[in-house]
């Protein structure tokens, strides 16, 4: 039984349908014992109801005949025994003698039985009997004159009509008791129906919440223990649409993996950092100064939004994170925060993503006589620290190291729409076979004694590639750019 109760808590079975069982159970049970209850409060009763009718009937019989049956009057007790037939019920009376002699008889009892018992105790008995025709019981009494006991009198009471209104009511109870049984029954569905709903609107704010739908109207309109739990599933999702939205915000001052990283772990707001393989790009605007000389702040900062926009998607479509912003300079990150085997690979192709998305939108603006923008483009792999660098009360989550500041140094040698590359970059898995390189003099860089191999990239190579024209296109389609 507790397996089976088991299994049907455990099922997959609409809580409502269960509580329909249930209920429907609990119903049936308690109306199958009230109906049960009923009917045996019922037999009882007119159980005792035909015993006190004989039992009076017999007394009086007893009564009026110890007189007659002293004086041997034969004629007066057969009077009294004839008075059986103006009540139906009685279908018999005998009067008896200390001996066992028949005085009087009217009707049908079973007079050898009644012979047999008499004289046993003193005293009321009755005796059920029945025929092909009759239903019946026999009260007998010893039938006393002053004390004295001189014979016994016997009446036989008909059960059959009795038994008859007894059957009809029993069968009233049982058809009323089965007629409630099924209107529990029917009622249960829509009553359990009923009480799941404040269940049901828990469960669909639930998975509207875990589903990100944080905004999903919560009626509460209660006061007891499910209103209250509603009041905190409410709370609890302002909660997550406040921090969704500060999340948001967050990613927009941050690369979204930083900012995820920042608010969903407890360790991304503490100070302090790992050392990670990755590779760093660094592209920087060509003349900026010049640039800006004739352009108002506005115009500056609308021609940066313009072109930094489409690097950000670019970076992003080649597993980088946008580090930061320096004025005209952007700083990329690959392999940092998240490890990628591939990172150098993922550089240098964002790099010529870079430059061709800058081309595209320098089209545009030709056309349309605004100044065009040219970008210079360095890249370095290898070890750096990442983490959070700054103060407890400010704090940036960056990479720092030499293969950083190399990297910076690189880009500033770098010529307009050039991508230069470090030996290190070059060693990384996949760049040697899949792009090509040129190698450049050797160089020195400011603040390093020793002197840097580097390699320009052959942007042509990739552009000739329909991969990489299929992912540009999704980035900047030439008959979009702005």
């Amino acid at each position: 039984m507790k397996n089976l109760t088991r299994r049907f808590e455990n099922s997959s079975l609409p809580l409502a349908l269960k509580w329909s069982v249930i209920i429907a159970c609990f119903v049936s049970l308690v109306m199958g014992l009230l109906g049960w209850f009923l009917i045996n409060q019922q037999t009882a009763t007119y159980r005792q109801q035909n015993e006190v009718l004989g039992g009076v009937v017999v007394d009086q019989l007893a009564f009026a005949a110890g007189e007659p049956l002293l004086a041997g009057d034969d004629l007066s007790l057969q009077v009294l025994v004839r008075q059986q037939e103006k009540n139906s019920l009685i279908i018999g009376m005998q009067v008896f003698d200390l001996k066992g002699a028949l005085k009087a008889s009217a009707g049908v009892s079973p007079i050898g039985y009644i012979l047999f018992l008499l004289g046993r105790d003193d005293g009321l008995r009755q005796l059920p009997w029945r025929t092909p025709y009759v239903n019946a019981v026999s009260f007998f009494s010893s039938i006393k004159f002053k004390d004295v006991v001189a014979g016994y009198a016997v009446v036989s009471i008909d059960q059959g009509p009795l038994e008859r209104q007894l059957n009809a009511l029993t069968g009233a109870l049982i058809t009323t008791t089965i007629g409630l049984i099924v209107l529990g029954a029917l009622l249960a569905f829509p009553l359990s129906h009923k009480l799941c709903q404040p269940i049901y609107q828990l469960v669909k704010v639930g998975e509207a919440i875990d589903s990100g739908d944080t905004r999903m109207p919560i009626t509460i309109g209660r006061k007891d223990g499910i209103g209250r739990v509603l009041g905190a599933f409410q709370h609890m999702a302002e909660g997550m649409e406040k921090k969704r939205e500060v999340e948001q915000a967050f990613s927009r001052f941050l690369s979204p993996t930083i900012a995820h990283q920042v608010l969903n772990q407890p360790e991304g707001s503490e100070l302090g950092g790992i050392t990670k393989d990755g590779s760093v790009l660094f592209c920087d605007v060509v003349g900026f100064t010049e640039l800006s000389e004739y352009l108002s702040p506005q115009e500056v900062g609308a021609l940066l939004n313009q072109y930094f926009s489409y690097f950000s998607i670019a970076a992003d479509s080649c597993n980088g994170t946008v580090d930061k912003f320096i004025g005209d300079c952007v700083m990329i990150l690959f392999g940092v925060p998240e490890s990628d085997a591939s990172h150098a690979l993922h550089a240098v192709t964002c790099g010529v993503l870079i430059q061709e998305i800058a081309t595209r939108i320098n089209h545009q603006r030709y056309k349309k006589g605004l100044p065009l923008v040219q970008f210079k483009i360095g890249i370095n792999s290898g070890q750096m620290l990442a983490g959070n660098l700054g103060s407890v009360e400010r704090m940036q989550y960056t990479v720092v190291g030499d293969t950083v500041n190399l990297t910076a140094r690189i880009c500033d040698i770098c010529a307009p729409d050039q991508i230069l590359v470090t030996e290190a970059t070059l060693a990384q898995p996949g760049v040697k076979s899949l792009i090509k390189s040129v190698p450049q003099n050797t160089v020195k860089v400011k603040g390093r004694r020793q002197s840097v191999k580097t390699y320009l990239i052959d942007s042509e190579s990739f552009i000739s590639e329909s991969m990489f024209q299929e992912s540009l296109d999704k980035i900047l389609p030439m008959e979009e750019v702005p």
